[in-house]
């Protein structure tokens, strides 16, 4: 029997790739997408085609929701071509569609290149090709024909983004004090913006406290929490409290006047305005003076800040946060304080109190607090318990990191390979080094 005949015997080995470029195309299930947008039906038809071709399937590598133009930032398709390197007995690579896999045509000479050192195929399961010189001169027409195609609807999508803008209409989600909603117009549903009830009020309040000049962001993202100001609950996080860079961003935001901003140009927006002209003017005015004067907003920390409150305004029924505040004395000494937050509203005359006296407070307080022999010993136990689940998460952390930094040292040594070779341009693998490093 010859090596031909010994080969022809072999086991056909294949790896998948399968790309969406949205996150929510990887939910999608196969009875209701046909047109190969979801995951789970280029992973059916891929299976069919290894199928057909005896080929087992060994592994199976998923770019989700990650809409990148180029191969060279699809970590997926990167962890591919290096299993392939360090797997020599694959013999394909199936593709659901060769747009699905390359959106430009040097991205897949490029790819052909390394693939036909590695004597590994690139199949398409939707278009059957043959082999030979004429079906790599289709392969390559096609993609081509892909990355105008791609061109072409990225520019519709920017031709109708902007008339959108033009138009008035919002272009992101919801913003903060408003809502996606459905609205009737002349008997069709379409999607529209509107008021949030909740939080609009609270919005406007941030305006108007703001603009007195007697908040920095940090104050007012305390006061807002105090009056109750959240952000809208999402699938990946709760409903909490606006943190001060959203405030601040916020505040500049020309949305909240009527307007809204499509690169770098201002169009009147269709949606109702929270804030007023005057208002906003006064706002932005206050942030100006305050970054020109060196006195830009600051976010002060001390590990008791957020958790103290005024006692005199909770004995009058109230609720109100101590604030921390550094201030610098005219010999340049710095001093911290707390103080109530009503006090610059004028609903409290708690004096401001040195930080030093209020930890001394706290720790008193702490020496006076009797626990219960049981309560103790449980909460021990489960302080222990939690620290020893931390130490195994750091411990789990440290091997990842340590598996992260051999993965680059492995990539570096492949990229001095390729150099050595004259694969890549020097520039390019300069380009690619720094990347490593960074």
């Amino acid at each position: 029997m010859t090596t031909n005949d010994i080969e022809a015997l072999r086991p056909r080995k294949a790896v998948l790739y399968l790309r969406v470029s949205s996150k929510k195309q990887t939910e999608t299930a196969i009875d209701i997408d046909k047109d190969g947008n979801s995951i789970a039906t280029q992973r059916d038809i891929c299976e069919q085609k290894a199928g057909s071709l005896g080929a087992e399937i060994v592994h199976e590598f998923v770019e989700p929701g990650v809409s990148a133009q180029t191969i060279e930032k699809r970590p997926e398709f990167q962890a591919m071509m290096t299993f392939l390197a360090d797997n020599r007995d694959v013999d394909y690579v199936i593709v659901y569609a060769r747009a699905r896999a390359f959106r430009n045509f040097v991205d897949a000479a490029i790819t052909r290149r390394h693939l036909d050192k590695l004597d590994v195929r690139l199949l398409s399961a939707r278009e059957d090709f043959g082999e030979g010189t004429y079906a790599e001169a289709m392969e390559a027409v096609t993609d081509i024909m892909n990355q105008v195609q791609n061109q072409l609807s990225g520019e519709d999508i920017r031709i109708k983004m902007r008339n959108k803008a033009i138009n008035g209409g919002t272009l992101t989600k919801a913003k903060l004090g408003y809502l996606n909603i459905r609205k009737d117009i002349e008997g069709r549903m379409i999607n529209s913006i509107g008021l949030d009830e909740k939080r609009a009020p609270f919005v406007l309040k941030a305006y108007e406290l703001y603009a007195t000049g007697n908040y920095s962001i940090e104050r007012l993202e305390a006061t807002m929490a105090d009056l109750g100001l959240t952000s809208r609950r999402t699938t990946r996080y709760p409903e909490q409290p606006v943190s001060a860079s959203k405030l601040h961003t916020m505040l500049k935001d020309p949305y909240y006047v009527g307007f809204l901003v499509y690169k770098g140009d201002i169009y009147p927006g269709r949606h109702e305005p929270i804030v007023g002209q005057d208002l906003f003017d006064q706002v932005q005015e206050v942030m100006s003076a305050r970054s020109g004067a060196g006195t830009r907003d600051r976010v002060h920390n001390h590990y008791l800040k957020g958790m103290l409150f005024c006692h005199k305004c909770h004995a009058l029924g109230r609720e109100s946060r101590m604030i921390y505040v550094e201030a610098k004395g005219r010999s340049g000494s710095l001093h911290e304080y707390f103080f109530c937050r009503a006090k610059q509203e004028g609903l409290c005359d708690t004096r401001y109190i040195p930080t030093s006296v209020i930890e001394d407070s706290v720790v008193d307080e702490y020496a006076r607090l009797k626990l219960e022999p049981t309560f103790e010993a449980d909460i021990r136990n489960r302080l222990t318990t939690a620290l020893d689940i931390e130490q195994e998460d750091i411990k789990a952390t440290y091997a990842v990191l340590r598996n992260q930094l051999s993965e680059i040292e492995r990539k570096e040594s492949r990229i001095v390979d390729l150099a050595a070779d004259g694969t890549l341009p020097t520039s390019k693998i300069r380009e690619k080094l720094f990347e490593l490093a960074q």
